[in-house]
């Protein structure tokens, strides 16, 4: 019989596949989300632009936020 920090390891194994897998969840989410968003909003009728574009995208930032809170760390540095 697995010891439960044993087992609770062997779970949270994560593979490439599972790492692609959740990539592409979130791309499909933010496609989804940035169509509605674009839909139910007030359109920008000024000029200025306060906030560079990001090099990531929304996509690409959320499996790292997601791995991070799955991995049981507390400083995200």
């Amino acid at each position: 019989m697995f010891k439960y920090k044993v087992l609770q390891t062997i779970i949270a194994m994560l593979t490439e596949d599972k790492v692609i897998e959740l990539f592409f969840m979130a791309d499909e989410f933010c496609k989804f989300f940035d169509r509605m968003m674009a839909s139910y909003t007030l359109k920008n009728t000024g000029k200025r632009s306060y906030h560079r574009e990001s090099t990531l995208s929304k996509a690409e930032i959320m499996p790292i936020i997601i791995l991070f809170h799955d991995s049981g760390y507390r400083c995200f540095k």
